[in-house]
């Protein structure tokens, strides 16, 4: 046994520089074929997206920040290409604290692997941008008024009445740029196939800017001191109502002498609202009585205010003056003289001969002024009857008058005829 460790112990020690010459030349061999197959590489990595981070830090002091953009940067790597071939942008996590924030509103980028083994193989050479810029804001608080928004169709025949919100007023929250782009506040009421009161109904608070678009209100760090309000609705009733018709008859008479022609509603419906059990005990109107023409000699536009004819607690959503165009004539009288040559002689006895003797033979009409101005002589038949009459000498007889039915004779007209024997 002791004379094989001896022989060991010889082999070993015996030329033992060139031996380590040897491990040696082994080693950067090694070393040489490793770096051969996986040499060291430099790349870019784009747009590995840039996180801000420490918000808290501004919100103590009640401020917010805003990115200028979505901020990215691109940096440049060494390692081994076995390691930094791969690398993408999500192998990095890139971001900016606004713990250092400066004066001047810029915040330093600090880029690292997202895995400490990649970490410890790879060298950040060098990134596209060091800072970014961010916007801060000082939060304020103020009070905006709110509104009722309804959404959503009704019932038939039913329509919005008044309505109360629990509370009219509502605290923001918000940077000074989104308060000034504040233009109305809304809670959002849904009201679709309604017929009947809300009471307690949660609307949704909706923001609004001047060209009335909505505004997200997580985005724009707005802080509201409520989300939903209750909100209580009157649900009316509508309907309908007829006017009657007028006609010449139940209109109303007009100043002396003078008579309706024509009788013309402009409007002949309204339409009303109110509670249910007042609106369907409506019925249609009758005007007739509400118009005076007694001072009126010619054609006129009454008016009728049918709110007086209906309750109190009646809207009339159409309007409530009622517009009627009536025509009117006046009568008057006109003398229409006939020709003694144009009278007719009826039933004359035989063996005697008669004739008008008559100078003028005028006869006075009634009847609209614009009917008698119209008429003619030729319109007018006067006759004279002399059925019995034989005594010969001067007569007076009383004559018979046709005429249209729109006039009317005055007087009795008598002809004087002068009858003799043949």
């Amino acid at each position: 046994m002791k004379k094989v460790l001896a022989n060991l112990k010889k082999i070993l020690t015996n030329n033992i520089g060139i031996k380590i010459l040897a491990v040696i030349f082994a080693f950067v061999l090694w070393l040489a074929v490793v770096n051969i197959n996986d040499p060291e590489r430099v790349i870019t990595v784009y747009n590995v997206p840039i996180t801000i981070t420490d918000s808290e830090v501004l919100k103590e002091q009640n401020m917010v920040y805003s990115a200028v953009s979505n901020y990215s940067v691109n940096i440049t790597v060494s390692g081994k290409r076995s390691v930094v071939s791969n690398l993408t942008p999500d192998d990095f996590v890139a971001t900016a604290s606004l713990k250092d924030l400066s004066k001047v509103n810029s915040v330093p980028v600090n880029v690292e692997a997202k895995s400490i083994s990649t970490g410890r193989r790879i060298t950040i050479m060098k990134q596209s941008i060091q800072t970014i810029e961010v916007s801060v804001e000082q939060i304020t608080e103020t009070e905006f008024d709110i509104e009722a928004e309804f959404h959503g169709s009704m019932r038939d025949g039913y329509v919005l009445g008044e309505y109360s919100l629990y509370t009219n007023k509502i605290t923001i929250d918000a940077p000074n740029s989104v308060l000034d782009r504040i233009d109305k506040v809304a809670a959002v009421c849904n009201v679709e196939n309604v017929s009947e009161d809300i009471q307690g109904q949660k609307c949704k608070i909706v923001l609004y800017d001047k060209k009335g678009q909505k505004i997200n209100i997580k985005k724009n760090h707005i802080t509201m001191s409520m989300s939903r309000v209750k909100i209580n609705v009157n649900i009316l009733k509508e309907k309908t109502l007829k006017i009657l018709p007028l006609t010449i008859d139940n209109v109303g008479q007009p100043a002396k002498d003078c008579l309706v022609t024509d009788v013309k509603l402009l409007q002949d419906e309204i339409t009303v609202i109110g509670t249910a059990d007042i609106i369907d005990s409506l019925k249609d109107l009758d005007i007739s009585g509400q118009i005076d023409l007694s001072k009126d000699e010619k054609d006129v536009t009454k008016t009728v205010d049918v709110s007086t004819l209906l309750p109190q607690e009646i809207t009339i959503s159409s309007g409530n003056i009622i517009s009627i165009e009536v025509k009117i004539d006046k009568y008057t009288t006109r003398s229409i003289t006939i020709e003694p040559q144009d009278v007719a002689l009826q039933n004359v006895a035989e063996g005697y001969g008669v004739s008008v003797i008559s100078k003028v033979i005028s006869i006075e009409f009634s009847g609209k002024e614009s009917v008698l101005n119209d008429i003619k002589p030729e319109d007018i038949a006067v006759s004279v009857d002399l059925t019995g009459v034989v005594a010969v000498g001067t007569q007076v007889v009383k004559a018979t008058i046709d005429c249209p039915d729109t006039i009317t004779p005055v007087n009795d007209v008598s002809v004087k005829v002068k009858i003799k024997k043949k």
